[in-house]
């Protein structure tokens, strides 16, 4: 977690997007190469009642530093079509929510630094923020952001969303380090992506997930990790471009720091070693939500004589174990 935050934390300044605002009204388990436990995710939450324990219905407040701070995140709306400096490309939508971070002690503070991650459906695929137009309102990217008793800072967050993924939940992990410590603390909040629900995922987290196999085959679970196909794109040249999906299930009532995976890509029969894929530099790793799943697109090259043949994938967990995949290339 500390090599990923040297990492993300540079680049997740509150200071480089919150615009200042106004005051605030105030059973047994065992480990598995993928860092889960034995249980099942949870299911789509209706109310505060249905989430599992840790994670917070969007628009409540969650303290930070023993209640020096309390961070809120708004619930999810759709955007008119057109909006912002970006347009959402055909077929999905823009949507918006609202981070508000609070000063709650009687003195003048430096504001956490935040890092956010949003996923949304089974899942748990990472969804981008749309760029944000400049503003005169927005501090310097180096200076810190320092809020008045009892005032707040607050920034609006645009994503974008394919339309497929309207009434599946979303899930927003906040990362947030108070002034003076190097790790930060995990706030989670959860809801709703406005419109009608969709068909939930074929590929969503099987419910034993201390279920383990010698080899597995891409796009099959296995203790809780899954490895899409692998899909080619690019022509000619000595080497094209591929990309597959890693999904880690977090089957514990405990967050875990992230999908924690080296990929070690195997070409052909003779295992030639095409690349490794670290957590720190090969894609981004955040926290994973309690009883929640998350999904990150992998990207990477293979030698173009390696294309249409059989790839054998090992997922390598933080502590060493490994699950090995098999598939084509292609």
């Amino acid at each position: 977690m500390s090599v990923q935050l040297r990492r993300l934390l540079p680049t997740a300044l509150l200071a480089a997007s919150l615009l200042a605002s106004g005051c605030a009204a105030g059973h047994d388990t065992t480990p598995n190469p993928s860092g889960t436990h034995a249980n099942s995710t949870g299911s789509h939450p209706t109310s505060a009642a249905d989430l599992p324990q840790g994670i917070a219905k969007a628009g409540a407040q969650q303290p930070v530093d023993g209640g020096s701070w309390t961070v809120t995140l708004q619930r999810l709306e759709r955007l008119p079509a057109g909006t912002g400096p970006s347009k959402a490309p055909a077929g999905s939508g823009a949507y918006r929510t609202r981070m508000t971070v609070t000063n709650t002690r009687p003195q003048v503070a430096t504001a956490p630094q935040i890092a956010l991650t949003i996923r949304y459906g089974d899942l748990g695929h990472e969804v981008l923020e749309m760029p944000a137009g400049p503003t005169s309102a927005s501090p310097a990217a180096h200076e810190p952001v320092r809020v008045a008793p009892n005032g707040s800072v607050s920034r609006d967050v645009r994503l974008v969303l394919p339309d497929q993924a309207q009434g599946q939940r979303v899930t927003m992990t906040v990362e947030a380090t108070p002034e003076g410590l190097a790790e930060p603390e995990l706030l989670f909040f959860e809801d709703a992506v406005p419109g009608r629900p969709a068909a939930p995922s074929p590929a969503q987290a099987p419910g034993d997930l201390d279920r383990r196999e010698a080899v597995t085959p891409l796009g099959q679970w296995n203790a809780g990790l899954r490895l899409s196909e692998v899909s080619l794109s690019g022509q000619g040249g000595a080497s094209r471009r591929a990309r597959l999906e890693l999904s880690v299930a977090n089957g514990t009532s405990d967050p875990l720091p992230g999908l924690g995976t080296t990929l070690r890509v195997l070409a052909g029969e003779d295992l030639h070693l095409i690349t490794t894929i670290r957590p720190a530099y090969g894609y981004h790793d955040a926290a994973i939500a309690p009883h929640r799943t998350a999904t990150q697109t992998v990207g990477f090259r293979i030698p173009a004589a390696a294309a249409d043949g059989p790839v054998t994938i090992e997922a390598v967990a933080a502590d060493g174990s490994r699950l090995t995949f098999q598939g084509r290339l292609g």
